[in-house]
């Protein structure tokens, strides 16, 4: 006789599956296909907790060994993985399909599998034949479930990695459901669970704790059936006949039978001989596809037997199941489960120690430093872990060796990282950048040298030498010569003046300057003025207020003119030397 081998692949568990109509509704039959056979062959790999969908298309034969097919038909599936559903294109009559009407018929599994693995799934079939009847057969199919990138197939947590301690979250992954599932963790830090969302664990010091999870997806089974009474159904057979004036004669011989859903025999027990009630023990009837029923039958060895009561029942946990009704049959089912498949599953979470404080920052210098100046920072005691420095939340630019210049404002800090990506931050060093003050001018009148600047300090040089206890704002020059000063503030920090030439003057030059008049002052344009005849032959200069040399010349007669039209308003000065010197304000305006 022919068989049909339907080899499906199937994202699951290898498991029972109810099948579950509307759970996987709308196959799509392919046409193209004529020959007996399923196609295709192997359904496309799944991922597990992706979802999935894929069609099978089987082509069913006419007749086998010379007897004709009145009909197939899908009495159930056993082996899907948890997490899909099949679902048949004819559901509405039961998956029972007349090849001489058509040939074709398809199934859809859908889901989302939530175990990986390559699963073996059976395909539970009657073929109904002309002269011989039902034949039962079973087709395989198989389906490979690749496992999500990283983790285990049985359980979720995170964090999975930590530094110094960690609270992890745990989920199970396996849920048969509507069957019952059981789980058993073994979290490895002392601590156990039997719920599928246990409680937040806590791993408070560093080390590799290995996480177990046991997984039982449990199925319900009759283990035993009693039956306390049955009605008089079974009374008047030619095994038990009924005499006048006496009754019923003998008694019955009462056995079960158990059906599913599927209208598919479980179980048929042997029969109980001549009692109304009694017992059948350590049955071990597995229960498939709810819900289900018991009738309680008299067996007849020649007459019929007689239908003692059929009564529906479900199955909702273990415990005893009672039935009573039919004009007097009574009894109670005891129901139990057994496990039907065992996950067990392993994996490790990760605890790591961070890597040792390094130690205080060094500061080469002084925590406070001028504008333009830099101080070195260095640490020790970092071992062989990466290095970054920050300045307060930022992270410093190629700054990971184990000592840095710094020019700026901040907290420095440094976070050390070991191989395990645990960190460890130093203490922070504060860093002060104090401003440097403005840069100063002076005033030559004469042989007086003034600065104004509001330094509390003063140092002037001439020709770029120190001038020994010239530090006030006020300097009398002695020589002719190139002079500067620099400004000292508060925080220590310094600027210089440019330097400007200061000749000195003698005392009868310096009677002649003291008679020389400017005219007009201020003046828009040009400035006059009559020049002494001992004034005759010095020099001149003009320069701004920044010291800046605008224009220069020799006094050539007793009257000179000068010009600034060209120049922008402001203050200026006329510097007059020879031996001795003497400087004058111009106000352009």
């Amino acid at each position: 006789m022919k068989k049909i081998i339907l080899k499906i692949v199937v994202i699951a568990l290898l498991f029972l599956q109810t099948k579950s109509f509307s759970q996987c509704p709308s196959c799509n039959i392919d046409s193209t296909f004529n020959s007996p056979g399923i196609y295709p062959t192997t359904l496309a790999t799944g991922t597990q907790t992706v979802p999935y969908s894929d069609d099978v298309t089987f082509v069913m034969f006419l007749d086998t060994s010379g007897f004709a097919v009145n009909y197939f038909k899908i009495t159930g599936v056993t082996g899907l993985p948890f997490g899909l559903n099949w679902e048949c294109n004819n559901s509405a009559v039961g998956c029972q399909y007349n090849p001489n009407v058509n040939i074709r018929g398809c199934v859809r599994i859908c889901g989302t599998p939530i175990q990986s693995g390559f699963f073996t799934v059976d395909v539970n079939l009657v073929i109904n034949l002309a002269t011989v009847g039902d034949v039962n057969s079973t087709a395989q199919i198989f389906i490979q479930i690749d496992p999500v990138a990283g983790g285990n197939s049985g359980f979720t947590f995170s964090p999975s990695i930590s530094c110094d301690s960690a609270l992890v979250d745990f989920d199970a992954l396996i849920d048969g459901a509507p069957s019952p599932t059981t789980y058993s963790w073994n979290f490895g830090n002392g601590n156990t669970s039997n719920l599928q969302f246990p409680p937040s664990q806590l791993y408070s010091t560093p080390g590799d704790y290995v996480v177990t999870l046991q997984t039982d997806v449990l199925g319900y089974k009759i283990t035993d059936v009693n039956l306390f009474s049955v009605n008089n159904n079974w009374c008047g057979d030619v095994e038990e006949p009924s005499l006048p004036l006496i009754g019923c004669t003998a008694s019955p011989d009462p056995f079960f039978e158990i059906f599913n859903s599927l209208s598919s025999n479980l179980y048929t027990a042997s029969s109980l001989s001549g009692t109304t009630s009694g017992a059948w023990n350590s049955l071990n009837i597995n229960l498939i596809n709810p819900p289900y029923s018991i009738i309680i039958w008299d067996e007849d060895a020649v007459s019929m037997n007689d239908n003692l009561g059929s009564f529906p029942f479900s199955v909702s946990g273990p415990g005893t199941i009672p039935f009573s009704g039919a004009g007097g049959t009574a009894g109670n089912l005891i129901v139990s489960t057994y496990v039907i498949q065992t996950f067990l599953n392993y994996d490790t979470v990760h605890v790591f120690a961070s890597p040792a404080a390094p130690s205080s920052i060094l500061v080469s210098g002084n925590d406070t430093i001028c504008a333009g100046d830099s101080v070195l920072l260095s640490i020790s005691g970092t071992g062989i872990n990466t290095i970054q420095w920050y300045n307060d939340t930022t992270a410093l630019v190629s700054a990971d060796s184990t000592s840095i210049l710094v020019y700026q404002n901040g907290n420095y800090w440094v976070q050390v990282t070991n191989a395990n990506g645990c960190t460890t931050n130093s203490n922070q060093q504060a860093i002060f950048v104090a401003p440097n003050p403005l840069n100063p001018t002076f005033l030559i009148t004469s042989n007086t040298l003034t600065c104004f600047s509001a330094a509390p300090q003063y140092q002037w040089y001439l020709n770029g030498n120190v001038i020994p206890g010239a530090d006030s704002s006020v300097y009398q020059i002695a020589a002719t010569g190139y002079y500067s000063v620099v400004t000292t503030n508060a925080f220590g920090c310094s600027s210089s003046s440019i330097l400007v030439l200061a000749t000195y003057v003698g005392i009868d030059e310096l009677d002649a300057l003291n008679h020389l008049v400017v005219f007009p002052n201020p003046s828009a344009e040009v400035f006059n003025f009559n020049a002494d005849q001992r004034l005759i032959g010095m020099n001149y200069s003009i320069t701004d207020n920044l010291g800046r040399l605008i224009k220069e010349g020799k006094i050539q007669d007793n009257e000179t003119k000068i010009s600034l039209a060209e120049f922008d308003r402001g203050i200026y000065f006329l510097n007059i030397f020879g031996e001795s010197s003497k400087t004058f304000k111009l106000i352009k305006n």
